[in-house]
């Protein structure tokens, strides 16, 4: 009789376990859906900052280069002195926080970076007004910056 009632609770303990077994693997596949799931909303969340970011990166450059161009019009020297370490360093910080650049645009980067230098090396080394010749060919340069360079980047980059 005691046997048979041990044959009979070990098998109920059996049933259990197994049942418990099948609900332990029903709540760990859920669990992989949501942690899936979750994963995607992150890497989603993620991308959309990063976009945010990059299009609030390129817009504060947009505008520096902008009001660049307008302080050169002005011939105020001092101002635009003052404005060619912020877009370069706006730039640089481009290059550092993206390293999904390519290399074509490391290189574009980098070289409108010694264009801002060169105008900023030419406007320190002259005195007296800004000849109008000079202004013009400043601001054709960074005109192109604005037309090409930065929509380039806000693809490449969102």
């Amino acid at each position: 009789m005691l046997g048979e009632a041990g044959s009979i609770a070990s098998l109920a303990g059996l049933l259990v376990s197994l049942s418990g077994l099948g609900f332990a693997l029903l709540q760990l596949s859920r669990l992989r859906g949501e942690t899936r799931a979750a994963r995607e909303a992150s890497e989603e969340t993620r991308r959309l900052l990063r976009r945010d970011s990059v299009g609030t990166d390129l817009t504060r450059i947009g505008e520096r280069i902008q009001g660049l161009i307008e302080i050169h019009r002005s011939g105020d020297r001092a101002r635009a002195l003052d404005r060619y370490p912020e877009i370069q360093r706006l730039f640089l910080d481009i290059q550092r926080r993206h390293p999904n650049l390519t290399g074509e645009h490391r290189r574009r980067i980098q070289s409108a970076i010694v264009q801002l230098w060169k105008m900023q090396g030419e406007l320190e080394s002259q005195e007296g007004d800004i000849p109008l010749t000079q202004v013009r060919q400043m601001n054709r340069i960074l005109n192109g910056l604005q037309l090409t360079l930065l929509p380039e980047l806000q693809d490449l980059l969102e």
